[in-house]
């Protein structure tokens, strides 16, 4: 369903800025809410535009300007997407043209000011971010494996210290002895993404516990690992 948006304005905004502003959103599938295209003769003002316009919108654009800071009418309009704000979430999205004064009330909000009335294509898609509520957000990725691994934790050592001993000893029962080769024990899913220097000083404790013993290799990045009794 298309978001539907009311846009108050001064009607000395109207040809500048706003019903190219309108037509833009509309463009976009946001159905923006403009008096000139909803009002006929004989209809009521304050039907039209309170009880359908922005009774009816998911969010309301305040366009200020220094024409329509001090009208009364856009007070009234901003007044009613206030109050419509605090009961149903309504969306208060003030758009400010010139070097106006922004209302007391818009002051803790956020705005969007706009410099060139011409040209301002990044302001745009933040107004219609704002609108559909779709951010600019990079994905969430995957944890590291050292983070999410379920692993039984062993009172006085870390959880990676834990996780760290847990993968010594699922490769030693694999390959059937104590024995362990450093390299190959980082490279397994859980461990792949934790840092040496984490690595080696679980290591560095495990063997301070007698956990394991190290041995030192020429040329290896990490020391053999042999898995004690008490380790196991």
């Amino acid at each position: 369903m298309n978001p539907k948006t009311f846009i108050s304005h001064a009607s000395e905004d109207k040809a500048r800025f706003v019903e190219a502003f309108a037509a833009r959103l509309r463009a976009r599938g946001i159905d923006a809410w403009l008096d000139r295209w909803e009002m006929l003769p004989g209809d009521s003002l304050v039907d039209k535009l309170f009880e359908e316009g922005i009774r009816n919108a998911q969010s309301v654009v305040v366009v200020l300007s220094h024409y329509s800071a001090d009208k009364p009418w856009v007070r009234e309009e901003m007044n009613a997407a206030f109050v419509k704000r605090v009961n149903s979430g309504t969306k208060l999205i003030p758009v400010v043209l010139d070097k106006c004064r922004v209302p007391e009330a818009l002051a803790s909000t956020l705005w969007e000011r706009i410099e060139d009335l011409t040209s301002y294509e990044e302001s745009f898609e933040r107004i219609v971010a704002a609108i559909t509520g779709v951010r600019d957000k990079p994905p969430l990725g995957n944890l590291p494996g050292y983070v999410s691994a379920q692993v039984i934790e062993i009172s006085g050592l870390a959880k990676i210290d834990n996780l760290v001993l847990k993968g010594i000893c699922e490769l030693a029962l694999r390959d059937g002895h104590e024995h362990v080769n450093g390299n190959k024990l980082q490279q397994t899913t859980e461990m792949s993404s934790l840092p040496e220097q984490e690595f080696s000083d679980s290591l560095d404790i495990f063997e301070s516990e007698h956990l394991v013993s190290l041995s030192k290799h020429i040329g290896a990045n990490l020391p053999a690992i042999r898995l004690t009794t008490f380790g196991f």
